[in-house]
């Protein structure tokens, strides 16, 4: 119970003020705890970031999206399922991504733990497209290595914000037309 009151203490301060700006002590006051504490069931600031990145990248949500991708029987529909699983896993964890998208501008571990979870993520979609290959949908010529960074570079965190937020799209809009764009580019015409 205490280690996940002070990953959500972090959570919440690194969201509010960003990673570098906050310190131990607060995580620790916020969750009630010894900044001691942090530390030890934590491994203080880089434990919570690691923590954090993991909470994201191995979510529940995630290998549900890639299970739900695999069941299903067209290209067209894996896409969907992956889509609509972006929109809900940007809901349930798209403040980490922020949290560690800002943290690694300035700091050589949060790079570090942004490039673990890039990774996770080409190599979860690398099983997607593997699934559309599979079934012959895969546009010509196109290895499912580019095709997992083609969606990697519409899906990412920063563009789907750009879409929903800075564009004013919303979730749905921006889902749609990212779908639309990933679908053009890797699937048979």
């Amino acid at each position: 119970m205490t280690r996940q009151e002070v990953v959500g203490a972090a959570r919440r301060l690194f969201a509010a003020h960003g990673y570098e700006q906050t310190k131990v002590e607060s995580i620790a006051r916020e969750a009630r705890v010894s900044p001691a504490t942090v530390y030890a069931q934590c491994g203080g600031k880089e434990g919570l970031l690691r923590t954090l990145m993991d909470i994201w990248t191995t979510s529940p949500t995630v290998g549900r999206i890639i299970t739900d991708s695999a069941a299903a029987p067209t290209g067209p529909t894996k896409l969907k399922v992956l889509a609509d699983g972006y929109a809900e896993h940007a809901a349930e964890a798209g403040d980490i991504m922020r949290i560690v998208e800002r943290a690694a501008a300035s700091s050589p571990v949060a790079q570090e733990f942004l490039a673990i979870a890039d990774q996770r993520h080409v190599e979860a979609l690398e099983m997607i497209v593997e699934g559309i290959d599979s079934i012959g949908e895969l546009a010509d010529g196109l290895s499912t290595a580019d095709a997992a960074k083609i969606i990697y570079f519409y899906f990412r965190n920063p563009q789907f914000v750009l879409a929903v937020e800075t564009f004013g799209w919303g979730v749905d809009r921006a889902t749609q037309w990212l779908l639309a764009q990933v679908e053009a580019a890797i699937l048979k015409s």
